[in-house]
């Protein structure tokens, strides 16, 4: 039987090609993402320079979350146009690797939602956590797939974040400022949960347990070996950075301490990494005191 629902005399919403997103909407945990960034692929340079999320939980928004990220290059003119971020808002803000474990937190076991996942999640946020050393896992919900699927035939540009937002009569104010274009598709989400499985939003608030915050997982490793590299970046700047060989013993692979941001990278290690148990591990091995030490190490 054809499942459809009305919106208005004009719109009617069809339910029945909904397989994996009806049961992810009966889920009472959502966070609601947006990034905006300085191109379209990190491959060719682009680099986020703004995340914004939302909790929805139990068909409500319940809490933040918004940073500037600093990309550490210059942001073309044309994105400053559409974002209004500029290289002055970015220049003092936290890099996208000291960014990322608390947004990961802030995640936890949540729905990941946003209006285009293969582009926030799957093409930025999922490869920039494991350059982080975490692996999420999480369930993902694609808000622009689910409005084709429950309103086939819209043709080209009809599943915009602002058409989706103007046909379910939900302000869409500041477009392509990421906290702004978060909280209009969040409240797009909600409208679907009303719309789709309106008993999910039935449950009393003291049936929904307090959402897990990420935690972050690690694998046990051991430093092998450590080796300084650097290389001219510019005139007056120098890539300087700590190139640290990991096992497992059945697994191997390497991590980076960057010197002049004093952040570390994931380079091929594949399993989920703890970094701050990684920096001990380091300056044990190297028979060290602080991170400050790691700065002046040389070899």
């Amino acid at each position: 039987m054809t499942m459809t629902l009305e919106t208005d005399e004009k719109t009617r919403w069809s339910a029945e090609n909904l397989g994996e997103e009806l049961e992810l909407l009966k889920r009472p945990h959502f966070v609601v993402l947006d990034i905006e960034t300085t191109g379209l692929s990190p491959q060719k340079g682009g680099r986020i320079i703004q995340i914004a999320a939302v909790r929805v939980l139990n068909g409500r928004i319940r809490d933040t979350f918004t940073t500037l990220v600093n990309p550490q290059l210059k942001i073309p003119a044309k994105i400053t146009a559409l974002t209004g971020i500029s290289n002055e808002d970015v220049a003092n803000q936290p890099t996208i690797y000291h960014v990322l474990p608390n947004f990961y937190r802030f995640i936890g076991d949540a729905v990941v939602v946003a209006h285009n996942v293969e582009f926030d999640w799957d093409r930025f946020l999922r490869p920039a956590f494991q350059k982080v050393g975490i692996h999420p896992n999480n369930d993902t919900l694609c808000t622009m797939k689910l409005f084709k699927k429950l309103m086939p035939g819209r043709g080209r540009g009809g599943y915009r974040l602002d058409a989706m937002c103007e046909l379910l009569h939900i302000p869409l104010e500041h477009h392509h400022q990421a906290i702004d274009d978060t909280v209009s598709t969040a409240k797009c989400l909600i409208e679907f949960i009303r719309r789709v499985t309106p008993e999910s939003l039935e449950r009393e608030d003291k049936e929904i347990s307090v959402p897990v915050l990420g935690k972050i997982t690690h694998t046990p490793v051991k430093v092998k070996r450590v080796n300084y590299w650097e290389k001219k970046k510019n005139k007056r700047e120098l890539f300087r950075r700590l190139y640290v060989r990991l096992s497992t013993g059945a697994e191997w692979g390497t991590v980076y301490f960057d010197i002049p941001t004093r952040t570390w990278g994931n380079k091929d290690f594949p399993l989920p990494l703890d970094f701050e148990k990684v920096e001990e591990a380091v300056i044990r091995f190297l028979g060290l005191r602080s991170q400050d030490d790691l700065l002046h190490y040389r070899n």
